[in-house]
């Protein structure tokens, strides 16, 4: 029998399991908290019923968030530990742009 190098033995023994894991909440908790962000400032765009939009931007929080976490979740799970510096340096500059006040939704320029 030859010795296993570490990748192969990461790829056997399940090690990479747990990282991706962990990466895949963090990913889902700050996309989460993003797509609420942008689903709850820009769902109530459209004015409703009344010109409020209240509906229109609960259910962009809702949706938004939503879609967050399953999106952050897959994510998560795909970039896992590997490559630490791509998933913390993520995580960082958006919570540092929402520390700012500069992750702001914004419309479009017409």
């Amino acid at each position: 029998m030859r010795e296993l190098n570490m990748i192969e033995v990461e790829t056997v023994s399940g090690a990479g399991f747990m990282s991706s894991l962990t990466s895949s909440i963090l990913g889902a908790t700050f996309a989460g908290v993003a797509g609420c962000i942008l689903g709850g400032g820009l769902g109530g765009d459209g004015g409703g019923i009344l010109g409020i939009g209240t509906i229109g931007q609960m259910t962009g929080f809702f949706a938004g968030g939503i879609v967050g976490v399953i999106g952050g979740a897959i994510g998560g799970a795909l970039v896992g530990w590997d490559s630490p510096d791509t998933v913390t340096s993520l995580v960082i500059q958006f919570v540092n742009s929402v520390n700012a006040g500069t992750f702001l939704p914004r419309k479009a320029a017409a």
